[in-house]
């Protein structure tokens, strides 16, 4: 009797031993959040324009929506650095596909269209990492939490992207 007592206690202390482990298992592993996200923000960066040392200001909205097409709007000016007078502007627009993988977020680019104001001088996307408004581009940029509602996301290109939860 006592020897299947001690056998039951084992059992039972077994059968704990994996309900916790499990338990623990799942509160540890990374949540999938959705991707339910508003972002608003500028950026400067040290540009060549025309052969001139030059200041490429952006301003941009990202709609990042779960389910669809997400968004993302820029509007960039772009200054001589010696005098501060603006020599151009460029519009952007693009469309694409998200999905979140770990740390990352994975990118498709569905189309992407100019303003109609651009300066048809300025060729600058390719050397600022404005690869999201290349249509049919596919990217992958790290995405983590900074508190429960605001994210960053980090285009490894030194230019960082706060976001919010809605």
């Amino acid at each position: 009797m006592i020897k299947h007592l001690r056998n039951l206690g084992w059992a039972t202390a077994f059968v704990l031993t994996l309900i916790l482990g499990m338990t623990f298992g799942r509160l540890s592993v990374e949540r999938r959040e959705s991707l339910d996200f508003w972002c608003v923000g500028e950026s400067a960066h040290r540009v060549i324009a025309n052969t001139k040392s030059a200041w490429l200001i952006t301003r941009f909205r990202l709609n990042l929506i779960p389910v669809g097409p997400s968004h993302m709007r820029m509007i960039a000016r772009v200054y001589d650095a010696d005098s501060g007078v603006e020599i151009g502007s460029l519009r952007r627009n693009s469309a694409f596909r998200i999905e979140r993988q770990g740390a990352r977020l994975q990118i498709s680019v569905l189309r992407s269209a100019k303003g109609d104001g651009d300066d048809s001088g300025l060729d600058l996307p390719g050397s600022v990492g404005m690869f999201i408004f290349q249509s049919g581009a596919s990217l992958s940029y790290w995405i983590r939490p900074l508190t429960a509602t605001r994210y960053l996301i980090d285009d490894g290109n030194d230019t960082f992207i706060l976001c919010s939860r809605r």
